[in-house]
């Protein structure tokens, strides 16, 4: 049997969605248009903050996508 460690991190498979919002149309530097988009909240479960004991990884992190590219290209750069 191997141990996996996570110095810094959580892996993504271990986060659950807490929240969605959508968001109204903006503009997307990658398509080079306007796209809604997605809003989401994520956490680690508790299942594997019991597991790891990994507790101050537990903060929910928000992350937005695009609706039409899957990424985060609202702005240049």
């Amino acid at each position: 049997m191997t141990e996996v460690a996570y110095i810094c991190g959580v892996p993504s498979d271990a986060y659950e969605v807490i929240k969605t919002e959508n968001e109204p149309e903006r503009w997307c530097f990658g398509e080079r248009k306007r796209r809604t988009g997605t809003w989401t909240c994520t956490r680690p479960t508790m299942e594997y903050l019991e597991r790891t004991e990994a507790w101050g990884w537990a903060e929910p992190i928000w992350r937005y996508r695009c609706d039409g590219c899957g990424m985060d290209r609202r702005w240049l750069g």
